[in-house]
């Protein structure tokens, strides 16, 4: 499967089209295009996933963020964020991150959500923390000795 965007007026014009028993975007284009439909082709909706930290979010799903005094929103469709202020899609967490000027940092702490009680949820709660890969603290480096100061 592929993701491919399109604007709002695009996307309304596909479901316009849309016949009885179609349930997705795929469906109302095979038919459109004359394309067979195989079973194993059939599209499953999903906000955004990442396999590496056991996450699925379901379509819609919104995040947030303040950076520099601005507040930044994205929705998770078709397996990319949307970042609300252009629309604009990105695939991966630090890409979204990125897109809106952040530095290098861990987005899934500086990105929030509110849970079922309106509660504000940094992302990172999501992940699954067996999955989550500790980084090894470098110890500091061994100071050369300064030959000059060392008795022959």
């Amino acid at each position: 499967m592929r993701t491919i965007l399109v604007s709002i007026d695009v996307y309304a014009a596909i479901w316009r089209d849309r016949r009885s028993g179609e349930q997705d975007e795929d469906a109302i284009l095979a038919r459109r295009f004359k394309v067979k439909r195989r079973e194993r082709d059939v599209v499953t909706t999903t906000g955004f996933r990442d396999p590496r930290f056991g996450v699925n979010i379901q379509s819609g799903f919104q995040i947030y963020r303040l950076y520099k005094g601005k507040e930044y929103r994205a929705q998770a469709i078709q397996g990319v964020w949307i970042l609300g202020t252009t629309n604009e899609a990105y695939s991966t967490l630090n890409r979204l991150n990125a897109a809106i000027g952040a530095g290098k940092e861990n987005a899934w702490k500086a990105w929030f959500y509110d849970d079922e009680n309106g509660v504000r949820c940094p992302l990172s709660d999501l992940r699954d923390p067996n999955k989550i890969r500790k980084r090894e603290k470098r110890s500091a480096p061994v100071a050369e000795p300064d030959w000059n100061d060392v008795e022959v």
